[in-house]
């Protein structure tokens, strides 16, 4: 067979793919996310499979965190095996699979609760483990900085709408507020990213994590409002399936349910309006048009999530009349 790709592949890629001795392999870029990185599909000579990943010159940092955060977790949780690395920016790991945990919840809605319980054992896995220091834990200005980002995105950019100077200090307060609240949680090691894209369901009994590099200490309830609440499950999650997880999780944890559950709903409104400046942005720059479809669930959610609160009805008034239209 001879060794096929397609001029967007990086010659450093082929380069590193040969000499980990796969002459016969073909590569095909794959679809992106968010973010800089790029991935592509390798088709072994044996008609196995791997991953391709290249990062750019200003995510090496990235690069290095994923291979910390990957030996630290290789013992916890399944994860791929890191199988080539040219120190360059280029990397060859394990496939674990074409189709995500979005993709096999989708599929096969009658399992959904069992995939759900496997994914939590694995959040409560990670979260037992010490943190290593591989990035800071979260704090104020990191969180802060998220929900600033996302007013500028979505009202700025997206809606082209600025807010006006008292609805600006209607949203400020809010986040002050919100983000002072969820610093006194209780913390543990959060994978960060903990939502479906970026699980596999790799055999009958288990979930495999990618997309680790961000591991840092934060809410405990961090990685259960990125699982329950996502893009991938808005569409079908409700309060009782996601309530049983819950206390799965913090059976696992040793922690109380309730209060879990309360601390969760004020962690998933930070990440919420955080995700939907992400979504926000992508759109307006042209790198995720897909996105598109996402942002009014999205919005709801943190519409729903607000509480009672003087500062959250003060954001909800705002956020209603801007918002009318497109959700």
């Amino acid at each position: 067979m001879t060794r096929t790709t397609t001029t967007t592949v990086p010659p450093a890629l082929e380069e590193l793919v040969r000499s980990a001795g796969h002459e016969r392999a073909s590569i095909t870029p794959l679809a992106g996310d968010v973010g800089r990185r790029r991935y592509f599909r390798i088709r072994l000579g044996d008609n196995r499979s791997a991953i391709g990943v290249v990062y750019p010159d200003e995510e090496e940092d990235s690069r290095r965190r994923w291979v910390a955060a990957h030996e630290r977790l290789r013992p916890i949780v399944r994860v791929p095996s890191l199988l080539a690395d040219d120190g360059r920016g280029n990397q060859i790991v394990e496939d674990l699979g074409i189709d995500d945990l979005a993709s096999t919840l989708a599929a096969t809605p009658q399992r959904r609760e069992r995939w759900l319980a496997r994914a939590a054992e694995a959040a409560a896995s990670i979260a037992a483990v010490p943190d290593p220091g591989i990035n800071p834990a979260f704090d104020a200005a990191l969180f802060r900085r998220e929900l600033e980002l996302a007013r500028e995105a979505v009202f700025d950019l997206w809606l082209r709408a600025p807010l006006s100077s008292s609805e600006r200090a209607a949203h400020d307060a809010w986040a002050d507020a919100l983000v002072a609240e969820i610093l006194e949680h209780p913390s543990a090691l959060c994978h960060r990213d903990f939502h479906a894209n970026n699980l596999f369901a790799s055999s009958e009994d288990e979930v495999g994590v990618i997309d680790f590099q961000d591991l840092r200490r934060g809410p405990d309830s961090y990685d259960l409002a990125s699982l329950l609440w996502e893009r991938t499950t808005l569409a079908w999650m409700n309060e009782e399936t996601a309530g049983r997880v819950v206390e799965l999780f913090a059976q696992r944890r040793g922690v109380e349910a309730a209060g879990l559950t309360r601390r969760l709903r004020r962690v998933l409104l930070q990440r919420a309006w955080k995700v939907c400046g992400t979504f926000a942005r992508a759109v307006v720059q042209g790198r995720g048009t897909a996105y598109l479809g996402y942002l009014p669930p999205q919005l709801a959610l943190v519409r729903r999530l607000l509480g009672e609160s003087p500062s959250d009805q003060a954001f909800g008034a705002v956020l209603g009349s801007r918002i009318a239209s497109v959700c």
